[in-house]
């Protein structure tokens, strides 16, 4: 069988609808279950290749559910220094997974989590060939230097930068930019719209993450 060069996680956040992930074609994929991301996992009817987590939020007897001849089980102590993502992310890297990496119930629900698991994304950045956190409605990614994007044009996009300054060009969008300096904190970046079939981003100096909102969800590409 050839080894998946995609690699999905299901997070512990916010689902969304069953008929969203059913259409991503997720057993084409390299799946990893994060803590109560099991239970989107046995909701679709799939079965994780790598389980991580402390179980804490898992239904009951849903890890022992796992049969460890299919799936690489994780098992983290409850009290600990990383979350559950975290762990995963490492773990993942570890094992040269460097393809694109799609992070499912990673959006949404309380703010904490929210920024925290979009740091992770960009801090890995370097590690896969894209990272793209999906929901029904919303695309974010994080950006180091230049990228192709197939976002449909009148998509909302934002570009919010890590770094403590860069110089981003844009190209492809209603309100394009030429190396200009943007430091962390403008509002400069903040909702530009795609008005080319296709987008050109090139970041120098540090990364951005792109925030996409659109009606239906943007398209991973």
């Amino acid at each position: 069988m050839p080894e998946l060069s995609r690699t999905v996680i299901c997070a512990g956040g916010e689902t969304s609808s069953l008929a969203f992930y059913q259409g991503l074609a997720l057993q084409d994929s390299y799946l990893v279950a994060v803590d109560r991301g099991l239970d989107l996992v046995f909701r679709l009817g799939l079965t994780p290749d790598l389980y991580v987590g402390d179980g804490d939020s898992v239904a009951e007897g849903g890890v022992e559910r796992l049969d460890p001849s299919h799936t690489r089980i994780v098992r983290l102590p409850e009290h600990k220094d990383v979350s559950d993502l975290e762990a995963a992310l490492v773990l993942l890297v570890k094992m040269g997974r460097s393809g694109d990496l799609i992070l499912l119930a990673a959006l949404g629900g309380r703010v904490d989590h929210l920024l925290f698991n979009i740091c992770l994304a960009a801090r890995h950045v370097a590690d896969f060939e894209s990272i793209a956190m999906l929901d029904e409605h919303t695309l974010v990614r994080p950006i180091a230097g230049a990228s192709e994007l197939h976002l449909a044009p009148g998509t909302v996009v934002s570009f919010l930068p890590v770094a403590g300054e860069i110089r981003l060009t844009l190209r492809g969008f209603a309100y394009p930019l030429e190396a200009a300096r943007v430091r962390r904190g403008s509002t400069l970046t903040l909702s530009n719209v795609a008005s080319e079939a296709v987008q050109h981003v090139d970041v120098e100096n540090g990364t951005v993450v792109m925030m996409a909102s659109a009606q239906p969800a943007p398209v991973v590409s």
